[in-house]
């Protein structure tokens, strides 16, 4: 025992010697880089704790933190101080009667998702599957007021659609409430557990319809919405007249507005001409907004509640600059809300007491662990025009310590595509490669959410090309700035950014020193075919974009998109990773991709996560995903790598 503890410590020590030193000129004139940060520092922080939530009674605190070797679940009664744990990763959340947890995971990265119920007293105790359903998803609808009562979706009936359930605590009954015909894509409920609407897809509307069980025909339509239109129902009134939503009907970006459910006319709270509405939170006791968060470029607030802006005055007191303030959860009474706090310096979990002001530190962000061992790098807000005159919105993160200055450069694109990148969105990447020396830009190319109709709508059948223009432009822009080195630029990205990164390599070789794919589409026509059942309601949306793989003529404009048949260009090294069990973007999108570069002869590594879906959830999958992205450019754009980092020991036993 005692030779093969000693000769696994002299592998690790040896290995731990395989750090590597930046080779771009840029970097190596630089003798004010900070310290490397262990890649275990970003994706298993041994101190990591997060997800903060006080019960409803605001007499109990759970959160998530480091248990063991993996992911854990703490519960701390406030008033006795006793604190309870359990080894999970699924998702928790309070019900409502603050005695009860709901946890919501899958078992492999599949998203067949169960919900499972624990009793907080004794987290001893066995959790019971609400939803023990194999090859079905489900999801959680209402926390059903001042009860563990729930109600419940669920595809197992019909995998393409979700009928709705309730599920009764006192008798552990789930009684169906309301079965999906097969069109219904949201269905409308109040706190009280009570079935008020549904929303179907009726050719191209979304057709709202009300609930009425005491009538022949109890459901009865209200009111049209056009399908490409957005309305997002957030919450219904007390009177159940009005819905609260967000929505860009007859404008361009979403508003927060109240609907007249009787026959769908809006009525605008707030707008911004800007940029959507990100967020918003409204309070369970009034069913009035209290707060929402606009992000422009840095995060801000607008704020309706007298108490909440006063509290939030002082928390700006305490922490003078930009930060991004995110509320996880709120008391009953609304006066206790905990939350997290990103700063440029670090962040914080906190709770807040609304009526004092008082702050209280749960934890520190793994961000402040960061900064304790190297200095955080800044991530700055860009705007540029791209090259046919839209204004294109950008983050731009440089190393701590360069010159900023002809530096390597990392493309990093977000997924989606209708997504976006924010400021201090809690993506460890950008502040890990430029740890490692390299310049990271994320662009908020057209198709983004959050920039307003006009601009989503001006990526339709745009893969491929428009874009790829915007990312291209980004970089351009960088190179005309003087920060970037044009001959030693990488793209990288995961779902669409992952497309994307295949896309420059296959369509712009030119541009690019070296890629990496995660989870990305290589083949648009299978993607749209191959897609999960319960997409099927929203595929109108990807044809409108990207194509209609059942129309000849759409599917050799969608070919003409996909990098799967343009392998031969690629002059590059590649790195590829996938989820074995990823049931958006298939692991054939990567192993098709891969043996077309193979055939033509190029340079590729791919790398296939067992047991991990459409990302990686592991942090073991994480911490190789991390290694092989550092050691990859550090061969192609001269960057620097810590090399193996000891955690990978445990990670091969996990």
């Amino acid at each position: 025992m005692f030779v093969r503890t000693l000769a696994i410590l002299l592998l690790s020590a040896t290995l731990a010697a395989c750090s590597t030193t930046a080779t771009h000129p840029s970097l190596q004139a630089a003798n004010t880089l900070p310290p490397l940060v262990p890649v275990r520092q970003y994706v298993a922080d041994w101190d990591g704790n997060g997800l903060y939530q006080i019960s409803p009674d605001g007499q109990q605190l759970m959160w998530m933190a480091r248990k063991s070797l993996g992911p854990g679940l703490f519960v701390k009664n406030l008033q006795t101080g006793k604190v309870q744990s359990l080894s999970t990763r699924a998702y928790p959340l309070w019900a409502q009667d603050s005695r009860y947890l709901l946890l919501m995971g899958d078992r492999a990265g599949d998203e067949n998702t169960h919900i499972f119920q624990l009793d907080s007293f004794d987290l001893s105790a066995p959790a019971k599957d609400l939803t023990p359903f194999p090859g079905s998803t489900s999801g959680l609808q209402t926390r059903i007021k001042g009860s563990a009562d729930l109600l419940i979706t669920n595809n197992r009936r019909d995998p393409k659609v979700f009928d709705l359930y309730h599920y009764t605590h006192a008798s552990g009954e789930l009684k169906l409430l309301a079965q999906n015909p097969g069109d219904v894509a949201r269905w409308l409920t109040n706190a009280q557990g009570q079935l008020l609407g549904r929303v179907r897809k009726q050719e191209m509307q979304w057709v709202y319809e009300k609930y009425s069980p005491e009538q022949t025909e109890p459901w009865q339509a209200l009111f049209n919405v056009g399908y490409f239109d957005t309305v997002a129902p957030l919450d219904i009134g007390a009177d159940r007249r009005f819905a609260w939503a967000l929505s860009n009907r007859g404008r361009d970006t979403l508003a927060l507005v109240k609907i007249d459910l009787s026959n769908g006319q809006e009525n605008v709270v707030y707008a911004n001409p800007r940029v959507d509405i990100s967020q918003v939170f409204i309070s369970p006791q009034t069913l009035q907004p209290l707060l929402l968060t606009l992000d422009p470029d840095y995060q801000e607030l607008k704020v309706f509640d007298p108490r909440l802006q006063a509290a939030l005055q002082h928390l700006q007191q305490e922490h003078p600059g930009h930060f991004r303030f995110q509320p996880v959860s709120m008391s009953r009474d609304e006066n206790l809300i905990t939350a997290t706090l990103t700063t440029e310096q670090g962040g914080q979990h906190i709770l807040l007491n609304v009526s004092t002001g008082d702050i209280t530190v749960l934890g520190e962000s793994s961000r402040s662990r960061v900064q304790a061992l190297s200095p955080l790098p800044q991530q700055t807000p860009l705007r540029f025009q791209s090259r046919d005159g839209l204004t294109l919105n950008a983050y731009l993160t440089l190393p701590t310590g360069s010159s900023g200055k002809n530096l390597p450069t990392v493309l990093y694109v977000h997924g989606g595509p209708w997504a976006r990148d924010v400021w201090a969105d809690g993506d460890a990447m950008p502040a890990f490669l430029a740890n490692r020396g390299y310049a990271v830009l994320q662009v908020n190319y057209r198709g983004s959410a959050g920039y307003g109709r006009a601009f989503e709508e001006a990526a339709q059948g745009q893969f491929a090309a428009k874009m790829h223009d915007d990312l291209l432009d980004g970089v351009d822009y960088l190179i005309r700035q003087g920060i970037t080195d044009p001959a030693k630029v990488a793209i990288m990205g995961a779902s669409y950014g992952g497309y994307a990164s295949l896309v420059g390599m296959s369509f712009t070789p030119e541009r690019f020193a070296c890629g990496i794919s995660m989870v990305g589409m290589s083949d648009l026509a299978s993607l749209i075919e191959n897609a999960p059942p319960y997409w099927a309601l929203g595929k109108p949306w990807w044809i409108k974009y990207v194509g209609d793989p059942a129309k000849p003529q759409d599917r050799a404009i969608m070919d003409s998109k996909s990098p799967l048949y343009r392998a031969s260009q690629v002059r590059k090294p590649l790195l590829i990773l996938h989820g074995a069990n990823d049931p958006r973007v298939k692991l054939d999108q990567s192993s098709r991709m891969v043996q077309a570069l193979r055939q033509a002869g190029k340079e590729v590594d791919f790398v296939v996560f067992q047991g991990a879906g459409h990302g990686t959830q592991k942090w073991s999958d994480n911490l190789r995903y991390y290694r092989k992205t550092e050691d990859f450019l550090g061969r192609c754009l001269g960057g620097r790598s810590s090399g193996f980092d000891w955690f990978e020991l445990g990670s091969w036993a996990s």
